[in-house]
This record gives C-alpha cells, sequence and structure tokens, in this order.
C-alpha cells in the first residue's frame, strides 16, 4: 500500500516533508520519501491524503483502561463487575484510538484486566491503541491516593512480592506510588509514601528482571528517593523543585507530564473549581503551571499522558505550548521520545522503514499550529485502517 499527503513529520526532525510518500508492506513500513521519487507497482493499493499532514500514531503514556474523569466516583468506577470494567474500557480506547493514539500505556488497572486487553487487542479480538501495561498498582497503606493502586504493600519484602506477581502476571512495567494526592497543604502533599529503602527495593526488583519501573511522584522527598533509587519515569512531577529537575536531567529520570487533567474541561480539577475548595484548587493549579514551565526550561527529557481524560491528547500538547514548550518538541514527546521511553524506538512513534505502520493525519500544518491536532481525519494501526470519518474521505485506488 502506498499512502501520499502533502506533508509528514517523522517523528524526529524539526521540519516537513513535503509531498510526501509512506509505502507500506503488511504491518510495517517499507519506505518513505519524496512522492515523486518512488515507482510504485501498477496494481499497488494507494491512499491519497491530499492537502494533510502524515505523523507518526501519539502515544499517550499515562492512562488507565477503566477509569474516566468525565464519569466521575473515580472509586465507583474501580468498583465495576468485571464485565462493566472491560466494556468501558473498549469505550475509552476508541476514544484514543479516534484521537490519533495507537499506542497507551496503561498505568494501573484491576485484577490484571488490562493485560487481558493488551492480549486480545493483538489477536484482533479487540480495537484499541497498541498497549502497554503495568497491572496492580503498587502503594502503601500510608497513600493518600492511588485509587488505581490494588497491590497494597508496607515494607521491602512486600513491595518485592508484589513486583514479583505483577511481572509473573505478564505485565510490561512496574507502577509504584511515591506520592499520594496532590490536594492540601503542600507539606501535607510533599509527605512521601515509601522510604528511600523501599523505593530501591521496588527498583532493584524491577530492574532485575530488566523491566521499567515509573513512580506517581509530586515532588519533595518522595522525588529525592525515586530520582535516587533510579527510578526511571516520575508521573506527574507537580510540585518538583529546580533542584530535582536538574538532577533528573543529569540522571536521565523521565518526566511523564500530565498537565491537562488539570485543565481539561473532562478533567479532574473541574468539577473542584465550582466547588468550596476552588480558590485552593487555582492556587495548586498555578503551582504546578510554574512546576511544569520550569520542567520545559530545566533540559529534562519529558512524554506526555492524559491520565483518563481520554481522547485529550492534542490537549496536553496545546496546554504545554502556552507553557512556552515548541511545538516539534511536543510532537517529539507524543511519538519518538515516548517510544524511548518503551524502550521501542524502532517499533513505534517513528515514520521510518522498520517501523509499525502505525500512523495518523490532520488537515493543516501541526508545526505551524496544534490546533490541526483536535481533529484527526484517519488513522492507520499496523497496516490497517482504523479511523476514517466519511466527511473526510481520502481517495483510494
Amino acid at each position: 500500500m502506498l499512502v501520499t499527503a502533502q506533508r509528514l513529520f517523522d517523528g524526529s526532525e524539526s521540519r516537513l516533508l513535503e509531498n510526501a510518500a509512506v509505502l507500506i508492506r503488511d504491518d510495517r513500513i517499507h519506505w518513505v520519501g519524496p512522492a515523486s521519487a518512488i515507482s510504485a507497482q501498477p496494481d499497488e493499493s494507494r491512499i491519497d491524503l491530499g492537502d494533510a499532514t502524515i505523523l507518526p500514531g501519539f502515544i499517550d503514556m499515562h492512562n488507565h483502561l477503566r477509569i474516566s474523569h468525565a464519569d466521575g466516583d473515580l472509586p465507583g468506577q474501580m468498583r465495576d463487575s468485571d464485565v462493566a470494567y472491560v466494556l468501558q474500557g473498549l469505550r475509552n480506547l476508541e476514544a484514543n484510538l479516534r484521537a490519533g493514539v495507537t499506542t497507551m500505556k496503561l498505568n494501573g488497572d484491576r485484577a490484571f484486566l488490562d493485560v487481558q486487553m493488551r492480549e486480545a487487542i493483538k489477536s484482533g479480538l479487540a480495537r484499541g491503541p497498541r498497549l502497554f501495561v503495568a497491572g496492580k498498582g503498587i502503594k502503601s497503606s500510608r497513600c493518600t491516593g492511588g485509587v488505581v493502586a490494588t497491590a497494597i504493600c508496607d515494607d521491602p519484602e512486600a513491595i518485592r512480592g508484589a513486583v514479583r506477581e505483577n511481572i509473573e502476571g505478564g505485565v510490561d512495567f512496574i507502577k509504584i506510588f511515591a506520592s499520594g494526592k496532590v490536594l492540601g497543604p503542600r507539606e501535607e502533599v510533599l509527605l512521601p509514601a515509601y522510604s528511600y529503602a523501599e523505593v530501591v527495593a521496588a527498583a532493584e526488583e524491577v530492574h532485575k528482571a530488566g523491566r521499567l519501573i515509573v513512580a506517581h511522584c509530586h515532588g519533595g522527598p518522595a522525588a529525592d528517593a525515586c530520582i535516587q533509587a533510579g527510578v526511571d519515569v516520575l508521573e506527574h512531577g507537580w510540585l518538583l523543585s529546580r533542584d530535582q529537575l536538574a538532577r533528573m536531567a543529569e540522571r536521565g529520570t523521565w518526566l511523564c507530564i500530565t498537565l491537562g487533567v488539570l485543565l481539561h474541561p473532562r478533567g479532574d480539577m473541574a468539577h473542584r473549581l465550582q466547588g468550596p475548595e476552588a480558590d485552593g484548587v487555582k492556587r495548586r493549579i498555578e503551582e504546578i503551571q510554574q512546576a511544569m514551565a520550569d520542567a520545559l526550561a530545566s533540559g529534562v527529557s519529558y512524554v506526555l499522558g492524559t491520565d483518563a481524560v481520554h481522547g485529550g491528547l492534542a490537549f496536553e500538547l496545546q496546554a504545554l505550548e502556552r507553557l512556552g514548550a515548541r511545538r516539534a518538541d511536543l510532537l517529539r514527546a507524543a511519538t519518538s521520545q515516548a517510544g524511548l521511553v518503551l524502550r521501542r524506538p524502532n517499533d513505534v512513534g517513528r515514520v521510518k522503514p522498520g517501523a509499525y505502520a502505525d500512523l495518523i493525519a490532520v488537515r493543516g500544518d501541526p508545526l505551524t499550529s496544534l490546533a490541526s491536532l483536535d481533529r484527526v481525519i484517519w488513522a492507520m494501526q499496523g497496516g490497517r485502517v482504523v479511523w476514517a470519518p466519511t466527511r473526510d474521505r481520502t481517495t483510494v485506488q
């Protein structure tokens, strides 16, 4: 199959390839270059996207299968029956797929349902983004947050056991909760949920198994412990200090930014801004926005996630642009940078020979305006077209 469009962003370069073509064989990309340089076979099927930009399929690096902030009552959602949990999860997966997310990192779900969903999608039984899953989130009984965490562990040996259980269950990475909730007095929010020794126990066990470890972490002593212990990714990092950001940049610790969950109209804070805690919420959001602006200026490597604002990844990029991020850097964070963190840089996040044929298309030029990402007009996953609204018909030959 030959796919052509007026422009292409390959996930790496800071400029677009004009009059681009992508040749696909089975589920992989075979060739990428100017349309004038390819001589396709006469019987080659073709899709001409016209005045559009092809990009790698987006990678949402922090999401969940079932929970959705738009539905409210997260604890209640976690108590859904298995059937309801999976059916609601399929709805969420579809929303993300239609928004151009062809790969997604699920940061904690119940009873290994995320592992089963990953396999169902692989086999073609279910439809959704390519999944990387964490299984049971690991937290202390002292943790004030972490509604998705179902492995409750209060000492190093119990943590090691939970890590091993997850790995035996088939997960791709491990998630721990080093911090709790983000609202409340700053000194309470920054209290660590795990000691340094407990974080070390988790990191050692995970790395011994050759897996990635990520931590729900806001800042303070919890961040110090995670950075020192070698945690690979800090999730959220909403109250990280400039010194901590500098140490992360030096050590190669990644940050997964999830600003949209605070700012999006369907996000966690939307209803709180209408209640009695509104003033405190506004102040905390202002603090977090400043910390994220500091992160963007610090040189720390980052990726992006929506944290259960399903279909909201474009909003995440747009919110961070307002804090000073460059459009090309944000597009890389949602594509090739995420592929690096997942340790699959040759498979996902790039439009290059050998990578999966995970492609999306938008009208306009996203390097000129990220508003072009608001409506994905076409999506392909593993060489199969999975989204092509009839109002944006492409030319197929």
